[in-house]
């Protein structure tokens, strides 16, 4: 309301200064009499009437505004909300699909199996090996467990990046690159490296298979330093290539494949699912889990409302609003003026002329209201997404809803000329005696 308040006011003294200089401009001295300064009909009503209504004209702005605004951060959070959730399961998969064995004592799959899973609906496969505290990382003065994951970097960069490249940020896919050019490359999350006083360039040891028979002792050189890594929600110390691992334990069982689907829509996941259980889930079982599978669970908690039907609703109901206001800003000017209209009717004013006044009116509302509207609007969205930042594991970016302020705009100008022309057909109804003998 601040926002919008201190907006209308700036707006009201905009027009003042310009009602004030439309009347002064372009008129010699000599000829500067009252025609002369009052202009051409249109305009030098208008102008008088806005300078003169300043006030009447400030409220119906604020009502519009205040409708706008308030439609406008509901409907840019929304977008922004629904965005993040989406980049969120994906980052919390790691890609489009998380095939997994499925049962206990299953076949070990080996990272060449990822060609079985390349069916209809799969455009490319990931092999990762991951388990937790696996491995010890070893540095100049100090050592810890470390949870670690071996990659294929060419693959991972495929399916991890996909269509969002915020899931697979900036920082992450050259971490990935690095990797790719160096196969004797280790990624290290921040804080651990801080801890261990490790550098990127240093050599580093690494117990590999900790705690099995095939564990192994390897150097590495460390060619990145990560935050987050996508995949792994909870958090992930070491990032590898995976066949280093391999070769270096002699293990080629692994955990889990990453697969990016042709169409990441959900009806496009679905018929990825379909050919992978209709094809090598036949004979292996596989747990698959998808960014839609993983949303419909977050949108069994209490933090996760159907904001989409919320925002249908809600706009709905500011477009009634905004357009009733219009009625009354309309109409209010006509119960105003009805005096000075008839009176122009009568001097031989068109119709046609009168229906401009008074759409310019309702014009210089609507335009002003819906201009203020969006910017105070998209302000607030940005608090709103700023306060609920701890929602996220992403940083959301800030969206607006362009689509529905066209909307919201194009019902406003529509409601703001059918208005003008009801008042119109309700100006030709008034008997002008009985409207001029009022006192």
């Amino acid at each position: 309301m601040g926002g919008t308040l201190i907006s209308v006011r700036a707006h009201q003294a905009m027009i003042q200064a310009v009602t004030r200089a439309a009347t002064r401009v372009g008129t010699p001295r000599a000829l500067l009499v009252d025609s002369a300064r009052f202009g051409p009909l249109v305009r030098g009503v208008l102008a008088r009437s806005l300078g003169r209504r300043r006030w009447s004209l400030a409220t119906g702005t604020s009502c519009v505004a205040l409708i706008v605004a308030f439609a406008t951060n509901v409907a840019g959070f929304a977008r922004t909300y629904e965005r993040a959730r989406a980049a969120d399961s994906r980052f919390v998969v790691g890609s489009d699909l998380r095939i997994t064995p499925g049962a206990d004592g299953a076949r070990p799959l080996r990272s060449g199996y990822g060609a079985s899973l390349m069916v209809a609906g799969v455009s490319a496969v990931s092999p990762v090996v991951s388990e937790p505290e696996n491995s010890v990382l070893i540095g100049p003065y100090d050592q810890d467990r470390t949870d670690l994951a071996a990659i294929d970097p060419a693959s991972f960069a495929l399916v991890a990046g996909g269509s969002d490249p915020q899931v697979l940020d900036a920082a992450n896919a050259a971490g990935v690159a690095a990797l790719r050019a160096d196969r004797g490359g280790l990624l290290v999350r921040s804080p651990l490296a801080d801890d261990l006083s490790i550098e990127t360039g240093d050599r580093v040891e690494v117990l590999l298979a900790r705690g099995t028979p095939q564990q192994t002792l390897r150097r590495f050189t460390v060619v990145g330093l990560f935050e987050t890594f996508p995949g792994f929600p909870r958090g992930i110390d070491l990032v590898g290539d995976i066949s280093v691992y391999e070769s270096a334990t002699g293990l080629t069982r692994t955990d889990f494949f990453l697969a990016r689907a042709s169409d990441a829509t959900r009806a496009g996941l679905a018929r990825a699912v379909g050919g992978l259980r209709s094809g090598p889930g036949r004979h292996d079982p596989l747990r698959i889990a998808t960014t839609a599978s993983t949303l419909d669970r977050d949108r069994s908690s209490l933090t996760a409302l159907d904001v989409r039907g919320l925002v249908e609703l809600d706009t709905v109901a500011a477009m009634a609003m905004a357009s009733a206001s219009m009625a009354i800003v309309v109409f209010g000017v006509q119960l105003q003026r009805r005096k000075e209209y008839l009176t122009l009717g009568a001097h031989g004013v068109s119709s046609g002329r009168i229906l401009v006044l008074v759409l310019g009116e309702a014009l210089v509302v609507a335009l002003s209201g819906l201009g203020i509207g969006i910017v105070v609007g998209t302000g607030m969205a940005r608090v709103f997404v700023r306060v609920l930042r701890p929602l996220f594991v992403l940083d959301p970016p800030t969206g607006a809803a362009t689509g529905r302020l066209v909307q919201m705009g194009a019902v406003l100008l529509a409601s703001t000329l059918a208005w003008a022309l009801s008042a119109m057909v309700a100006l030709h109804r008034l008997a002008p005696t009985a409207v001029l003998r009022e006192p």
